[in-house]
């Protein structure tokens, strides 16, 4: 892929880890801009970035292995006896993917999630704009996938960017007052099932650090590839 301007990159000033005390993050970030935003972001998701609004991002630590961006390699993945369980308990809700559009239901349920889940984050302050920008704001492929019960209640949601070599799950946010139903799961199990069904090999988890209890779900999606020193490699 040849661009028809330079790709500038910036990076942030340290700051806290929000996941371990004592640790700084920058991150170097780029700006996704023009006709060829969608090939960008098909080139950086492949080199370890992730999406934010119209930016890409990747974290850097002193530790080159301490914070990895990952993802499932799908056709290899089979679910673990728990994973299937969480898949049949879930059978009767209903799915549908929409264009990535804000409703004030969504937003109930999201702040409902943060403030159980990351009530210490930056997120909790989030406003109505602040989250129909992060909804709205994308210049690729984007939409939002709700998921609801047979009554239509909205259970769960998960934003994603559907890129050429798979799905990108930005962020998905759930009913925290039901933990048995295990949607946090659920939702990857069904991301999986959606890149089964359209032949893509990827699912896009985001970031993962191996000390944050936090992020140690994301070690049971098996095959999972991480991008360490250039190159994607099984973990």
């Amino acid at each position: 892929m040849v661009f028809t301007r330079p790709q500038l990159f910036f990076t942030t000033p340290p700051s806290p880890c929000p996941y371990k005390e004592g640790e700084l993050e920058q991150k170097l970030v780029t700006e996704i801009t023009g006709d060829q935003a969608v090939q960008q972001y098909d080139l950086m998701i492949r080199a370890g970035f992730r999406r934010s609004h119209n930016f890409l991002y990747r974290p850097h630590y002193e530790r080159p292995d301490y914070c990895l961006s990952v993802r499932i390699r799908v056709p290899d993945f089979k679910m673990r006896k728990s994973q299937r369980r969480i898949w049949n308990r879930n059978s009767d809700i209903r799915s549908s993917r929409t264009q990535a559009f804000a409703t004030e239901e969504q937003f109930k349920l999201f702040k409902g999630y943060v403030t159980h889940r990351h009530g210490d984050g930056d997120m909790k302050d989030m406003d109505w704009t602040d989250y129909r920008d992060m909804v709205e704001c994308s210049l690729v492929d984007t939409e939002i996938i709700e998921y609801r019960t047979k009554d239509d209640e909205l259970l769960a949601a998960c934003l994603v960017d559907w890129v050429h070599n798979g799905v990108s799950a930005v962020y998905s946010f759930f009913k925290t007052t039901e933990p048995d139903l295990g949607l946090g799961s659920y939702i990857i199990l069904s991301l999986v099932d959606l890149a089964r069904q359209q032949k893509l090999p990827f699912v896009y988890l985001g970031y993962w650090i191996k000390e944050s209890p936090k992020m140690a779900y994301k070690a049971k999606f098996q095959p999972l590839e991480a991008f360490q020193t250039g190159e994607w490699r099984d973990i």
